[in-house]
């Protein structure tokens, strides 16, 4: 980021009736037709902030608009809101960052390109990216960032630092936990793959980028691998290579938190979101 280069700020807000989801779009100055990243927050129990971020500004200024959603489940809403989510993820979450997506698409009309658009987030985010890959509306998304992505709830269960949250968001309860099942059954494991984007990973057709700490306890390195494995296999059996790159950090965590790891992994996915976003209109 060599100089300040203002940017606007738009809220885009679904009605009450269809969730209350509300997401924040950071459009650089005179941005039309812009290319445009939906960027993910984990969690799921957090929140897209109006605040600083180095991606967020390396994207501003390279010309790549940036919505992010703050999909039910997310804090600062209400109880409500955020308690809404266990037992619906894979489904609720999903489907508002698609409603916020077409929302902001329609509202930002005349300052982003419906055709060159991705998806990028982290941990749940990551989730939620590869759920858009692969859900019914994938068309929106041509391309996608995975950082420490959950893809896989029930092998999550015997390997996360966390198994607990697995019932606790993928089957029913509220988010600390209560009335959740556990353990889990044969049934409960059938419905955790349900709502997880592995179980759609036929449908994933975009390019995708992969960036895995090692060292990962809390969504081990292993979920993103299998991800990239199960994706090339299919691919390979449609007759169509892969286009899916992984980076993996060795002796990272979750955060891929080391100065060094931390720079090259956050250059990389803004490097190769921009290089797919804003190369699609040379192509065009």
């Amino acid at each position: 980021v060599g100089e300040r280069r203002p940017a606007r700020l738009e809220k885009v807000r679904l009605p009450e009736e269809e969730g209350g989801s509300e997401a924040l779009c950071l459009l650089p100055a005179g941005a039309s037709r812009a290319p445009w990243t939906l960027k993910i927050h984990g969690g799921p129990h957090s929140a897209s902030l109006d605040s600083w971020s180095v991606e967020v500004a390396l994207l501003l200024a390279s010309g790549v608009c940036v919505i992010q959603p703050n999909y039910r489940g997310s804090i600062g809403f209400g109880d409500d809101f955020c308690a809404a989510l266990p037992g619906h993820v894979g489904e609720m979450d999903v489907g508002d960052c698609v409603a916020l997506t077409r929302a902001s698409l329609a509202q930002l009309d005349e300052s982003l390109d419906p055709a060159r658009g991705g998806a990028y987030g982290g941990s749940h985010g990551g989730f939620l990216t590869a759920w858009l890959l692969g859900c019914e509306e994938r068309a929106l998304y041509s391309c996608g960032v995975l950082w420490n992505p959950v893809v896989d709830l029930p092998a999550m269960l015997g390997t996360t630092d966390i198994p607990e949250w697995v019932s606790a968001e993928g089957l029913q309860g509220d988010a600390a936990g209560a009335d959740a099942t556990w353990p889990v059954g044969a049934e409960d494991l059938l419905e955790l793959h349900r709502r997880s984007p592995l179980s759609v990973i036929d449908r994933v057709e975009a390019p995708a980028l992969m960036l895995l700490g090692a060292a990962d306890q809390r969504v081990p390195h292993k979920q993103g691998r299998s991800w990239v494995s199960a994706l090339q296999q299919v691919r390979q059996r449609k007759g169509a290579p892969a286009d899916v790159t992984a980076l993996e950090f060795p002796g990272e965590g979750h955060a891929i938190a080391s100065l060094e790891g931390n720079a090259h992994a956050q250059q990389s996915a803004v490097a190769w979101l921009v290089e797919r976003l804003r190369g699609e209109s040379n192509a065009s």
